[in-house]
């Protein structure tokens, strides 16, 4: 077993990341049986519950020290998807325990959401909760193709705590998500999570219209934000099914796109 999936294997196996579904998905939504590479990653549901795993197909991970960061920004492009109708998917990142990104599923188009806060749930109040350690925002929710927004981790609370922000880039500036304590050290981005493996429809994602890799930066001790570049990145994929396009690390900031079709 490659070490890298099996470190990747070991860490997913250590959180509950429960996925109902019940809210979120009508009750006509057609199952379909899909292929799952054996070496994809997944993601595990707490026994004795109602939960739906995910796999993370394509990954882009900081290789660097993450303990040395302080902050992390990430900015997103909303992408397309054709079929609409029955598809569920995630784009998104991993910053210590703390995720966030957008959901995507017919009930609420493409939505801001964040999962693994533990302690309380004290959030935006746009985002009512819908799992036990997260939400969907249904207030930032049916974003449009094409449309830019950034992710913001920040230590916070004398560095006790991580807070989460998105800006939706609409002149607003960032909006408070939630905080949690640091846990298990992470930092990457999932540019595609789906959940194959519970029979649910992958989103197809046409190569003119993709997610897109804005930019990122990383705050460090020195109260700065960097943008990373270069070999700062270690690219994953686990499927035949997403690509991985134009992959620039040597802009400034790196960017790159992902699809399917």
């Amino acid at each position: 077993m490659h070490s890298s999936l099996q470190r990747r294997r070991t860490i997913l196996s250590t959180r509950t990341r429960l996925r109902s579904l019940f809210a979120l998905v009508a009750a006509t939504l057609l199952a379909v049986s899909v292929s799952v590479p054996a070496n994809a990653a997944v993601s595990s549901a707490p026994a004795g519950t109602s939960g739906v795993e995910g796999l993370y197909l394509l990954n882009s991970r900081y290789n660097r020290d993450i303990g040395a960061t302080r902050g992390w920004q990430v900015t997103w492009q909303v992408p397309a998807v054709t079929n609409g109708n029955d598809a569920q998917g995630v784009v998104g990142q991993w910053y210590y325990n703390l995720e966030s990104g957008i959901y995507y599923n017919n009930d609420v188009g493409w939505a801001v959401y964040f999962y693994g806060d533990d302690n309380g749930l004290e959030n935006n109040p746009d985002c009512s909760q819908t799992w036990s350690t997260g939400s969907i925002c249904r207030g930032f929710s049916h974003l449009p193709v094409g449309k830019q927004l950034t992710f913001i981790y920040e230590y916070c609370y004398s560095g006790s705590q991580i807070c989460l922000y998105v800006d939706l880039r609409d002149g607003k500036g960032r909006r408070y998500l939630t905080s949690d304590k640091r846990s298990t050290v992470e930092m990457y981005a999932h540019d595609i999570e789906t959940f194959a493996d519970s029979n649910r429809v992958e989103p197809k994602i046409p190569c003119d219209r993709p997610t897109k890799m804005v930019r990122q930066s990383v705050k460090f001790e020195d109260g700065r934000w960097y943008s990373p570049v270069g070999n700062w990145w270690t690219f994953e994929d686990e499927s035949s099914r997403y690509q991985y396009r134009n992959i620039n690390t040597s802009a400034n900031p790196a960017n790159w796109e992902s699809c399917s079709e």
